[in-house]
């Protein structure tokens, strides 16, 4: 009795069962779907009898939750849109202090500088007229504006991609169930 094998436990067999080894009359495939919450559930089970006799069945589950892929996408557009703002602003403030602290307009740096922020800081001019401090130096009221609306916008269009691509939460739940019998 002791050399014989346990009864229980599947020895899986040297072939892989396949439509040739296993009877059609012995196979069923289940396929469910479930939508809950923004997460879609796809089950697919299938059991047959192998040719040595014992019940085999296989399931694969596949999860795909909506919410996850809607919450990176919405990360990686705010994430993009505050790189931007930060690019922006880094050029403008230092537009200001150079500006502010009468940097030589003859220097390379500078007038590339100049001529960047130039074209954000244009819509702004003659707002405020920009105060002149000393003989080089000015105060460019400007540029801080420029500085303040660009940050108001990227933040009301941060705001509005997170309200688009928040969280969605159904009440509902969708089953559809197949069984297939060849």
């Amino acid at each position: 009795m002791q050399n014989q094998p346990d009864p229980f436990v599947y020895r899986t067999p040297d072939y892989a069962p396949n439509a040739e080894t296993v009877p059609i009359g012995a196979r069923e495939t289940r396929v469910e779907a479930a939508n809950q919450e923004g997460v879609e559930v796809e089950s697919q089970r299938e059991s047959h009898v192998s040719p040595t006799g014992y019940q085999v069945e296989n399931r694969v589950e596949t999860y795909e939750n909506k919410n996850a892929q809607r919450a990176q996408l919405r990360y990686w557009i705010v994430s993009i849109i505050y790189f931007f703002l930060g690019v922006l602003e880094v050029i403008l403030g230092l537009r200001f202090i150079f500006r502010l602290l009468g940097a030589n307009e003859g220097n390379d740096f500078i007038t590339a500088l100049y001529n960047l922020s130039h074209v954000f800081v244009g819509p702004f001019n003659n707002i405020f007229n920009d105060q002149s401090i000393g003989s080089h130096s000015v105060f460019e009221m400007s540029t801080l504006i420029a500085m303040l609306i660009y940050a108001l916008v990227a933040w009301g269009l941060a705001s509005l991609v997170r309200v688009m691509l928040s969280p969605t939460y159904g009440t509902g739940q969708r089953v559809l169930r197949t069984l297939h019998r060849p």
